[in-house]
């Protein structure tokens, strides 16, 4: 098995890596910040020699190259050929129908033809439209039975079309497209040749080849009538189609392997020479030489910078990730939260890169935009404020401030960083105990308020006036806070799905009571709903006076009895008048079925998809309690010769709450059911009742993994008298109306006779048996 260590280590270098990765592209300049005609303030003179790359000569004789490659032109070679075939196959079978053969017999003459069946003609007759793409009702096929596709005939159309084909048709929007002035390479499909042409005008174009066609067939006016060599002509045109095409794909090819081939120029600088002086305008060569020296320059740079980052990124996410192990953080992370956050640091590295480049990209005259405008609308607070949501604001903090830094460190900016900082920390405190989702979008809106200000501040710090690119970085910045809320609500039900978090607005959404799961306890196990709901009410007050997750121990209150579902009528508080179940089965069997609640809780609970912290608090609601009173009664019903009773059988199975909010849920659940014991339930009882039950489980050692102090006790204490004497408050009793003055010993707490309460109607009119004016006013109307 792989040590926990080494793969946190591990983790921990990628981590680092990325920044520096990001960094990598941007960490050897290409260009120095110099424009043409700018007058140098100072000398500059060339500290080594070097020989520089003219990039400009260098793009000159690059694009002569490729302009220099010829187009590619494919040619069937065998077009001629197939056409030639179909011409004779269609003739051959045409004369094998049409043309007298030689007599079988001797007394039959020479001159004597069988005529063909009809089906036969009629399927030659379509073969012979489709190789010609003539038309059904076209006259051509008459035309060649008349003429009994004699040889002449065929001869002549195989010459009109031929003839055009092999000097090569070409496509009209091939011929636009390139310049053939240059000439062309005519690359032979079939025979793999190629042939260099000099121009493109030994090629036709489909409507010149047609007139060839057209011209030529002047030549058989003597052999054949007018109306045959028109025939013969639209037989031919209808074949002719373009044998040659241009190869875009090749063609690009062969330019992008030429400008590969291309040589860089170069030229010589030496040591000590001036490059540009002082007062002197720069050229388009001093530039040329400047931008030489520092790409040289900015290739160690590069690598040191590169370094740097790695190794500053390496000691921050340590920071974050040894800080997140001590008690700077309430709760120390675990492999899950871990990789969370490696999760939120790689995206926002990655949007930090990609923004910047496209910052670079954007920015300019033509947009009236800074390369930092696009980065003043980054939403990189969306990150702290995630992390808030999910871990609480300590690591949020730490995620920030970790975050601003190496962004600070990528961008070579300490601006962009202190900027980056002060909107994660806003929107990371707007969204620390969010319980709707419209507080994130107004957290959002502060966050661009803010960074609004801080721009302008910096703006002032920096001696710039409000210009135009001032309001756009200004309109940025407060974009970038409503991006920060927006994204954030897209983002909370995503990570809650793939890490299995649970989000305050998650909980109130699970708080609501007409969910069917709590309607279904409501109606089938309605003691149960009861318990539960005086559970939650008790967890709450609780957990806000030890500052625990008041809604996380609330709502798991309300699921934590979820599983009585499956055997209400074998828990108490369902049974009501009724028989008690346990009566007729063994203490054993009772205590096995007690238990058995707890996993079927954790069963529903993940049926009906709750949340993981609400199902570990149901499975750890009860500890490791022993069911005393089965376990008693088995005792009490043991003879003297068998063996000693387990009590292990008698003990819910764990584990003990983890938690300050499930130790909450134990303690509240242990002290309700007890108090419906009290008869009498006054405040000094119910007083002592908490007390013991809050003993019982501490020194069970129930509370021994759950963080919970003995001031945390204290006050939990408290809190349970105060709900639990609400609850159980003493209240006036309200006699039956009596016709005649009751006795003494018929006075009520409060000493007043019972004809003489101020609830009653003493004082009614004697004429209608209303109350009287004195009634009402003690009604308040």
């Amino acid at each position: 098995m792989v040590n926990p260590l080494l793969l946190r280590f591990c983790l921990l270098l990628a981590l680092a890596l990325v920044p520096a990765l990001l960094a990598l592209p941007g960490s050897y300049p290409q260009e120095i910040r110099v424009k043409l005609g700018e007058v140098a303030d100072r000398d500059i003179k060339a500290d080594r020699d070097l020989m520089v790359r003219d990039q400009a000569a260098t793009a000159v004789k690059r694009k002569a190259a490729s302009q220099d490659t010829l187009p590619v032109f494919d040619l069937d070679d065998q077009a001629t050929i197939r056409v030639r075939k179909q011409i004779h196959d269609v003739f051959v079978q045409g004369r094998a129908l049409y043309q007298p053969s030689l007599p079988e017999h001797p007394d039959m003459p020479a001159s004597v033809s069988i005529s063909p069946p009809k089906e036969t003609v009629k399927g030659f007759q379509r073969e012979f439209n489709s190789v010609f793409g003539l038309e059904p009702r076209n006259k051509a096929f008459q035309t060649m039975v008349k003429l009994k596709f004699l040889n002449q005939a065929e001869n002549a159309l195989t010459f009109l079309i031929t003839d055009a084909l092999g000097r090569g048709i070409v496509t009209d929007d091939d011929l636009r497209e390139v310049d053939g002035s240059r000439g062309i390479m005519v690359r032979h499909l079939f025979s793999k040749r190629e042939q260099a042409r000099p121009d493109m005008n030994s090629f036709m174009n489909l409507r010149q080849a047609e007139r060839m066609v057209m011209a030529q067939a002047l030549l058989y006016r003597d052999d054949f009538e007018p109306g045959q060599i028109k025939v013969m002509v639209t037989m031919a045109r209808n074949m002719l189609k373009p044998d040659m095409s241009l190869n875009k794909e090749e063609t690009e090819k062969r330019r992008l392997e030429a400008v590969r081939n291309v040589t860089p120029v170069f030229f010589q600088l030496k040591r000590g020479e001036m490059i540009v002086r002082e007062g002197e305008r720069i050229g388009l060569m001093a530039k040329i030489k400047l931008q030489g020296l520092a790409r040289t320059n900015g290739e160690l740079e590069g690598l040191f910078h590169t370094g740097g980052i790695f190794i500053l990124s390496l000691i921050f996410i340590s920071v974050l990730f040894v800080s997140s192990q001590s008690r700077l953080v309430q709760a120390r992370l675990t492999e899950k939260d871990i990789m969370f956050l490696s999760v939120l640091l790689v995206v926002g590295l990655l949007v930090v890169a990609l923004t910047s480049m496209a910052g670079r990209v954007m920015a300019g005259e033509w947009t009236g935009l800074t390369e930092n405008t696009l980065m003043y609308a980054m939403p990189l607070a969306a990150g702290a404020m995630v992390t808030a949501i999910f871990l609480g604001p300590t690591t949020a903090i730490l995620f920030a401030i970790t975050t601003a830094t190496i962004t600070g460190l990528l961008l070579g900016s300490f601006t962009l960083s202190f900027y980056f900082l002060i909107g994660s920390m806003v929107g990371l405190a707007g969204v620390c105990h969010v319980h709707e989702r419209g507080v994130i979008i107004r957290s959002g809106l502060l966050v661009g308020l803010v960074n609004a200000g801080v721009l302008i501040g910096l703006r002032l710090y920096n001696e710039s006036f409000l210009t135009l690119e001032t309001f756009f970085d200004l309109g940025a910045g407060f974009i970038n806070g409503l991006l920060a809320g927006i994204i954030v609500t897209g983002l909370i039900p995503i990570f809650e799905m793939i890490f299995r978090y649970t989000t305050d607005i998650k909980l109130m959404e699970l708080a609501n009571l007409d969910r069917p799961i709590l309607r279904e306890l409501m109606v089938q196990a309605p003691g149960t709903y009861h318990h539960s709901v005086i559970v939650g009410a008790m967890v709450e007050a609780a957990a806000e006076s030890i500052r625990a997750n008041h809604l996380l121990a609330k709502v798991s209150a309300f699921y934590h009895d979820i599983g009585k579902l499956k055997k209400p009528l074998y828990f108490v508080e369902n049974q009501g008048a009724g028989k008690n179940k346990h009566e007729k089965i063994n203490p054993s069997m009772s205590s096995l079925i007690l238990i058995s609640h707890v996993r079927d809780g954790v069963e529903l609970a993940k049926k009906y998809k709750l949340s993981p912290d609400i199902i570990e608090i149901i499975r750890q609601h009860h500890g490791t309690n022993l069911i005393t009173y089965f376990y008693e009664k088995a005792k009490e019903g043991q003879n003297g010769d068998q063996v000693k009773i387990d009590g292990e059988g008698y003990r819910y199975p764990g584990p003990k709450p983890q938690t300050k909010e499930a130790g909450l849920v134990l303690l509240a659940d242990s002290v309700e059911a007890a108090s419906r014991t009290l008869t009498d339930p006054t405040p000094a009882r119910i007083q002592g009742l908490v007390q013991k039950m809050i003993n019982n489980n501490f020194s069970n050692g129930q509370l021994d993994e759950c963080e919970l102090t003995l001031k945390d006790l204290h006050l939990i204490a408290s809190s349970f008298n105060k709900v639990l004497t609400g609850i159980f408050h003493r209240r006036i009793e309200y006699p039956e109306p009596a016709a005649k003055e009751a006795g003494p010993e018929q006075r009520t707490a409060n000493g007043n006779k019972n004809n003489q309460q101020a609830n009653g109607y003493s004082n009614k009119d004697k004429a209608t048996g209303r109350p009287g004016r004195e009634d009402l006013k003690r009604l308040g109307m």
